[in-house]
């Protein structure tokens, strides 16, 4: 008998600047998914997770706007929700613009 195939899910991200503005915040929704089941990659430009639920699996990858020191990320995951937080490879202060 085949192995029946999953519908692939693209899961839903918000991404912001940590509190101390020194890193990002990622949250990745993964209702449905086990904790076992996460794979997360995290490159200095982006990330990939991958999550597998009953009926279907969660994947795709994502883009940062700044560049992040990967081997410092720290994920934790509840109640459905993958919390990401990982430091900027350097400081994304740059030249205040004045708006007319």
């Amino acid at each position: 008998m085949a192995e029946e195939r999953k519908r692939v899910v693209v899961p839903m991200v918000n991404m912001m600047h940590d509190d101390g503005d020194t890193g990002l915040r990622i949250e990745v929704d993964l209702a449905g998914a086990s904790k076992d089941s996460i794979e997360l990659d995290m490159g200095t430009a982006g990330f990939c997770v991958r999550a597998e639920a009953d009926s279907f699996r969660y994947e795709s990858c994502f883009m940062l706007a700044h560049e992040v020191k990967p081997q410092e990320a720290k994920a934790r995951f509840e109640s459905g929700l993958l919390t990401v937080t990982v430091p900027f490879r350097e400081s994304i202060h740059g030249h205040k613009v004045s708006i007319q």
